[in-house]
């Protein structure tokens, strides 16, 4: 029971530090506020977080992470029923949903985090 304890003391600061990651267009977002589920079935696409709420979808490619505007559900169920997930993401997502500053600030991208440049 010990050895439980200090695991789990040792690892949610790890957990804590991870939440928050630099988005490639810049600034900064926590991701407690979304639901990210990793990507196994792609050595480029690693993980999607979508926050439905906002209609606001990040998904790390590579080492980098890219948000996305105004995305609705069933594009994301789209995206995680998909058998080419990279295609389907450049195709339906990327393409389509790419966010400007106006878009950030009409759906309150800022709330969930630093996302001045």
């Amino acid at each position: 029971m010990r050895r439980s304890s200090f695991l789990l003391i040792f690892l949610v600061p790890l957990a804590a530090q991870a939440a928050s990651i630099r988005l490639k267009s810049g600034g900064n977002i926590n991701l407690s506020a979304f639901d990210c589920t990793p990507i196994t079935e792609s050595q480029l696409l690693h993980r999607v977080c979508y926050n439905e709420a906002h209609h606001y979808l990040i998904a790390q490619v590579g080492s980098e992470y890219y948000d996305n505007c105004n995305v609705g559900p069933k594009a994301v169920d789209g995206l995680m029923d998909s058998d080419h997930v990279v295609a389907y993401y450049n195709q339906h997502i990327r393409a389509g949903h790419k966010c400007t500053s106006d878009l950030r600030r009409q759906i309150g991208a800022a709330t969930l985090g630093d996302l001045e440049h």
